[in-house]
Protein backbone atom coordinates (compact mmCIF):
# COMPACT_ATOMS: atom_id res chain seq x y z
CA UNK A 1 0.00 0.00 0.00
CA UNK A 2 2.89 2.52 0.41
CA UNK A 3 4.19 1.91 -2.87
CA UNK A 4 0.45 2.88 -4.62
CA UNK A 5 0.27 6.13 -2.22
CA UNK A 6 3.90 7.41 -3.04
CA UNK A 7 2.85 6.33 -6.82
CA UNK A 8 -0.59 8.11 -6.43
CA UNK A 9 0.78 11.23 -4.39
CA UNK A 10 3.44 11.89 -7.38
CA UNK A 11 1.20 11.44 -9.83
CA UNK A 12 -0.91 14.13 -8.05
CA UNK A 13 2.23 16.85 -7.68
CA UNK A 14 3.09 16.43 -11.79
CA UNK A 15 -0.90 17.13 -12.58
CA UNK A 16 -0.85 19.72 -10.66
CA UNK A 17 2.40 21.19 -11.66
CA UNK A 18 0.99 20.22 -15.15
CA UNK A 19 -2.49 22.39 -14.63
CA UNK A 20 -0.25 25.38 -13.98
CA UNK A 21 1.58 25.47 -16.81
CA UNK A 22 -1.29 24.20 -19.41
CA UNK A 23 -2.76 27.61 -17.30
CA UNK A 24 0.11 29.82 -18.09
CA UNK A 25 -0.01 28.47 -21.88
CA UNK A 26 -3.51 29.39 -21.87
CA UNK A 27 -2.83 32.90 -21.30
CA UNK A 28 0.07 33.03 -23.46
CA UNK A 29 -1.57 32.40 -26.03
CA UNK A 30 -4.38 34.41 -25.88
CA UNK A 31 -2.37 37.51 -25.02
CA UNK A 32 -0.59 36.78 -28.16
CA UNK A 33 3.01 36.61 -26.54
CA UNK A 34 5.75 34.81 -28.20
CA UNK A 35 6.79 33.73 -24.28
CA UNK A 36 4.91 29.37 -25.75
CA UNK A 37 8.63 28.18 -25.65
CA UNK A 38 9.68 28.68 -22.58
CA UNK A 39 6.49 27.41 -20.78
CA UNK A 40 7.15 24.52 -23.87
CA UNK A 41 10.51 23.56 -22.11
CA UNK A 42 9.14 23.58 -18.70
CA UNK A 43 5.97 21.69 -19.34
CA UNK A 44 8.11 18.69 -21.91
CA UNK A 45 10.10 17.23 -18.12
CA UNK A 46 6.96 16.96 -16.08
CA UNK A 47 5.38 14.92 -18.72
CA UNK A 48 8.43 12.72 -19.22
CA UNK A 49 8.31 12.37 -15.47
CA UNK A 50 4.54 11.61 -15.50
CA UNK A 51 5.57 9.02 -17.98
CA UNK A 52 7.83 7.52 -16.10
CA UNK A 53 5.67 7.57 -13.44
CA UNK A 54 3.01 6.00 -15.48
CA UNK A 55 5.31 3.01 -16.59
CA UNK A 56 6.00 2.46 -12.61
CA UNK A 57 2.49 1.99 -11.90
CA UNK A 58 1.75 -0.30 -14.65
CA UNK A 59 4.51 -2.20 -13.69
CA UNK A 60 3.26 -2.28 -10.14
CA UNK A 61 -0.05 -2.98 -11.28
CA UNK A 62 0.76 -5.83 -13.32
CA UNK A 63 2.98 -6.88 -10.59
CA UNK A 64 0.21 -7.26 -7.93
CA UNK A 65 -1.83 -8.87 -11.01
CA UNK A 66 -4.48 -5.77 -10.92
CA UNK A 67 -5.88 -3.55 -13.66
CA UNK A 68 -6.31 -0.59 -12.13
CA UNK A 69 -5.49 1.34 -8.99
CA UNK A 70 -9.00 1.31 -8.20
CA UNK A 71 -9.45 -2.29 -7.73
CA UNK A 72 -6.43 -2.53 -5.95
CA UNK A 73 -7.33 -0.04 -2.98
CA UNK A 74 -10.61 -2.11 -3.29
CA UNK A 75 -8.72 -5.17 -2.27
CA UNK A 76 -6.76 -3.85 0.33
CA UNK A 77 -7.71 -4.15 3.77
CA UNK A 78 -9.14 -1.18 5.86
CA UNK A 79 -7.54 1.61 7.16
CA UNK A 80 -5.66 4.54 7.27
CA UNK A 81 -3.75 3.96 4.38
CA UNK A 82 -6.46 2.59 2.05
CA UNK A 83 -8.28 5.53 2.61
CA UNK A 84 -5.38 7.96 2.02
CA UNK A 85 -4.97 5.85 -1.44
CA UNK A 86 -8.65 6.51 -2.15
CA UNK A 87 -8.58 10.20 -1.44
CA UNK A 88 -5.55 10.63 -3.79
CA UNK A 89 -6.91 8.25 -6.45
CA UNK A 90 -10.00 10.52 -6.38
CA UNK A 91 -8.28 13.68 -6.35
CA UNK A 92 -6.03 12.52 -9.49
CA UNK A 93 -9.75 11.45 -11.47
CA UNK A 94 -10.90 15.18 -10.94
CA UNK A 95 -6.95 16.83 -11.69
CA UNK A 96 -6.51 14.17 -15.05
CA UNK A 97 -10.40 15.83 -15.87
CA UNK A 98 -9.25 19.36 -15.28
CA UNK A 99 -6.54 18.64 -17.60
CA UNK A 100 -8.70 17.58 -20.50
CA UNK A 101 -10.92 20.44 -20.14
CA UNK A 102 -7.46 22.74 -20.67
CA UNK A 103 -6.08 20.59 -23.45
CA UNK A 104 -9.45 20.99 -25.29
CA UNK A 105 -9.27 24.68 -24.22
CA UNK A 106 -5.72 25.13 -25.84
CA UNK A 107 -6.74 23.10 -28.95
CA UNK A 108 -9.68 25.50 -29.62
CA UNK A 109 -7.27 28.67 -29.51
CA UNK A 110 -4.47 27.23 -31.43
CA UNK A 111 -7.47 26.19 -33.91
CA UNK A 112 -8.72 29.36 -34.40
CA UNK A 113 -4.77 30.77 -34.45
CA UNK A 114 -3.93 28.35 -37.13
CA UNK A 115 -7.55 29.76 -38.80
CA UNK A 116 -6.14 33.32 -38.62
CA UNK A 117 -2.83 32.79 -39.89
CA UNK A 118 -3.86 30.68 -42.95
CA UNK A 119 -6.75 33.31 -43.60
CA UNK A 120 -4.24 35.78 -43.76
CA UNK A 121 -1.99 34.51 -45.80
CA UNK A 122 -4.42 33.58 -47.99
CA UNK A 123 -5.68 37.28 -48.39
CA UNK A 124 -2.32 38.50 -48.82
CA UNK A 125 -1.17 35.77 -51.15
CA UNK A 126 -4.45 35.89 -53.30
CA UNK A 127 -4.11 32.46 -54.59
CA UNK A 128 -6.60 30.18 -52.03
CA UNK A 129 -9.65 32.11 -52.38
CA UNK A 130 -11.72 32.43 -55.58
CA UNK A 131 -12.63 35.77 -53.45
CA UNK A 132 -9.52 37.53 -53.54
CA UNK A 133 -7.82 35.92 -56.51
CA UNK A 134 -10.47 36.40 -58.85
CA UNK A 135 -10.01 38.34 -62.17
CA UNK A 136 -12.18 41.50 -62.63
CA UNK A 137 -14.86 40.84 -64.88
CA UNK A 138 -14.38 42.05 -68.54
CA UNK A 139 -17.73 44.14 -69.03
CA UNK A 140 -16.76 46.25 -65.82
CA UNK A 141 -16.94 50.17 -67.06
CA UNK A 142 -13.99 51.00 -65.16
CA UNK A 143 -11.53 47.63 -66.00
CA UNK A 144 -10.07 47.56 -63.02
CA UNK A 145 -10.46 44.89 -60.28
CA UNK A 146 -11.46 46.73 -56.81
CA UNK A 147 -7.44 46.56 -55.28
CA UNK A 148 -5.88 48.26 -58.25
CA UNK A 149 -2.84 50.44 -56.83
CA UNK A 150 -3.61 52.96 -59.75
CA UNK A 151 -7.44 53.99 -57.81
Amino acid sequence: MEETIILLREQTVFCNRLLKLFADLTETVKNNSLDMSKIAAQIEPVIAELLKNSERSKMFLDKMKFKNFSDFIDAQEDGVKKDVAKRLLKQNGELQKKLQRTMKTLKILTDKGKNFVEFNLNVMSRTSSSTYGAEAPTGSQSGRRLFDANI
